[in-house]
């Protein structure tokens, strides 16, 4: 007669070498996520930023306006960026006759410090984003 090995224990073993893989991979979806969702917030603040530039009357006026719009709209999608930069490009501000344009450059770096363990995972990601807006034309300039 021969004897038969036993299953037993073997769900263990194999959940045991699993476990880390799935849970690197649940960490790396939450990272993905939070990129995607920091990303989109980022356009979505520069867009605010330059349409709140394009509606100032002068180029000073400009650059307060989209810092200003551009920390407001991150505030409201509860992004906190590391080393925020708004700037505004107001070369064709006040150029009369001329169609104007102001873009608005936004930078900042997404943490994910919090989501360790993963090697090779950086500490924190840096976001761009540009927005070009037309000058309003019927704006008051005096």
């Amino acid at each position: 007669m021969s004897r038969r090995f036993s299953d037993v224990g073997s769900v263990s073993v194999e959940l045991a070498i699993l476990m880390p893989m799935l849970l690197a991979l649940v960490v790396l979806v939450i990272a993905g996520g939070r990129i995607v969702t920091a990303d989109l917030a980022v356009e979505h603040a520069a867009t605010a930023a330059a349409r709140a530039a394009s509606l100032a009357r002068t180029p000073a006026a400009a650059h307060s306006n989209a810092i200003s719009a551009g920390t407001r709209a991150l505030a409201e999608r509860n992004l906190t960026c590391a080393g925020l930069q708004v700037t505004a490009d107001t070369g064709g501000f006040g150029r009369p006759g001329a169609l104007g344009i102001v873009t608005v450059t936004l930078r900042c770096s997404v943490s994910l410090a919090d989501l360790t363990g993963i090697p090779g995972l950086p500490a924190s990601i840096p976001l761009r984003a540009v927005f070009t807006s037309p000058v309003d034309p019927y704006r008051s300039r005096s």
